[in-house]
């Protein structure tokens, strides 16, 4: 009985000594502290698939946080909705020591509605983990279970998730238990020794330093390690899917999510039709149908159900006279069919960073829905950000330019490249006459045309009031002492794409 009862203590010491070690900062290998604000301590994913309508996810996350940086990486919570079951999530904080400070049960985390700003309405709510530190470093030893009933948007596996964070180990599994085929891409595991395939869709990574952000470097995503998975057949917020590859994901989505929301009053379909009878050419009609959307409709996210998806009704967003980037876009589709113009729903990543649709592999990817016009009177295609009520008719640059899209067809899922901007098309041109004088003053007359990409930086100058430019251009050039802005003009040209300046100053 004595012996035991001693193996007990010990076996009891030793899981201590083990989760001691885990949440200690001096147990971090040093390599993994340089140059990092966080270290993934353990990072575990189990993903099990019951059906086409059910994944159980269970995560089990310990991060150190080393510095006020670092808290970005936490990712201590759930975000939920009504096909989301969260069974349990806790979470317990311990000091640099590895001592436990807190323990925090599910009912002490903080619960909110994930509606940000131009939200009009979401079901998405989120339960996270708020905490504030007395002191670096800290470690938080996070854990879920959750049910999805949607399993469109399956976790990808990011053993390195960003920069300036280090990761001392991360898993990530996938049972199956149907016939459903998981598909799945690899990408840039090649790159990073501390990965190692366990077996099929069994993953483990160990070691792997923190990445410091070069200037012009491409997206994180295009160059850090990821594993990504999709189901052949799955759930959408009720809507059964299928996904064999980008046609077939393309004739689901043409099939189920677009093809009735095109319909419009008679009276909008004469009042186009009044507005464009007398323009020349395809595109000129196509400008006016533009132009009309953005003057009566804007932009305001919806998010309910299969809403993140699918579009609003384009009889819908008439009568309201708003949309999300789906809504507007299908209801900017719907007035070109009245006019004869052929047009595509296309899904899209919009970011600064360019990002693009995984041509290679089919599945729930983009942000963000604009419009594929296709060659116009044998011109070159033409993408419309719907959601913009200032763009010029055609101009994506900083948002949506230059990188694949997905097209919907009828014929299913086209990848297509959007609208390059050529370095001699982005121009910013200045052109000064400058008077010195004998007493040490002077003044200058200065015009300035911005063209192309540099465009979206300058078109809003055009909405300032006087006193507004006056003090743009005052703090443009702050380093002229005794500066004064003495006469200012902004002409924001559409059609040419371009905005001229002409400023007079003395100084």
């Amino acid at each position: 009985m004595i012996k035991i009862t001693n193996l007990v203590i010990i076996l009891i010491a030793t899981q201590f000594a083990t989760a001691q070690e885990l949440f200690s900062t001096s147990t971090i290998p040093p390599q993994l502290l340089e140059n990092a604000n966080a270290v993934i301590r353990k990072n575990d994913v189990l993903i099990t698939i019951k059906d086409y309508d059910k994944v159980e996810i269970v995560t089990s996350r310990v991060i150190t946080v080393i510095n006020k940086n670092g808290l970005r990486d936490i990712k201590a919570g759930e975000s939920y909705d009504q096909d989301t079951d969260i069974k349990s999530i806790e979470a317990s904080i311990y000091d640099s020591n590895g001592e436990k400070i807190k323990r925090v049960k599910s009912k002490d985390f903080t619960d909110i509605s994930a509606v940000s700003n131009g939200t009009l309405y979401s079901d998405n709510r989120v339960k996270y983990l708020e905490y504030i530190p007395r002191a670096y470093p800290f470690t938080v030893h996070f854990e879920s279970k959750v049910v999805y009933n949607s399993t469109a948007f399956m976790p990808s596996w990011v053993p390195l998730e960003y920069f300036h964070a280090s990761t001392e180990s991360s898993t990530f599994k996938v049972i199956n238990e149907t016939n459903i085929e998981v598909k799945f891409s690899e990408r840039n595991l090649e790159e990073y020794s501390g990965i190692i395939k366990r077996g099929k869709l069994d993953y483990e990574a160990n070691n792997l330093t923190a990445i410091v952000p070069q200037a012009y470097s491409p997206d994180f995503s295009t160059y850090g390690p990821m594993v990504r998975i999709a189901l052949k057949k799955f759930n959408m917020k009720g809507v059964p899917g299928s996904n064999g590859d980008w046609l077939d994901f393309g004739k689901w989505m043409s099939k189920s999510l677009l093809a009735d929301v095109g319909a419009l009053p008679q009276d909008v379909i004469l009042e186009i039709k009044s507005l464009t009878k007398d323009a020349k050419t395809q595109k000129e009609k196509a400008e006016i149908v533009y132009e009309f959307m953005q003057n009566r409709s804007r932009y305001i996210s919806v998010q309910v159900g299969i809403g993140g998806w699918k579009p609003t009704h384009a009889k819908k967003v008439h009568e309201v006279a708003y949309g999300d980037c789906k809504g507007l876009s299908n209801y900017t589709k719907a007035l070109l069919d009245v006019v004869g113009i052929t047009s595509y729903h296309a899904i899209i990543y919009g970011d600064r960073n360019i990002r693009d649709i995984d041509k290679d592999f089919s599945s729930t990817q983009g942000n963000h829905m604009i419009l594929y016009v296709p060659k116009l009177d044998d011109e070159k295609d033409i993408w419309l950000e719907c959601t913009s009520k200032s763009n010029p008719f055609g101009y994506l640059a900083g948002w949506t330019d230059d990188r694949d899209a997905l097209v919907i067809t009828d014929e299913g899922g086209k990848i297509i490249h959007t609208t390059v901007y050529e370095t001699d098309d982005n121009l910013q041109y200045s052109n000064a006459l400058i008077v010195l004088k004998k007493d040490g003053t002077a003044t200058a007359q200065i015009d300035i045309t911005t063209s192309g990409y540099q465009y979206s930086f300058k078109e809003d100058l055009s909405q300032k009031s006087k006193n507004d430019l006056i003090k743009n251009y005052t703090y443009y050039w702050s380093y002229l002492n005794g500066l004064s802005i003495n006469e200012t003009e902004v002409v924001n040209d559409k059609k040419l794409v371009e905005v001229r300046e002409k400023v007079s100053l003395s100084i």
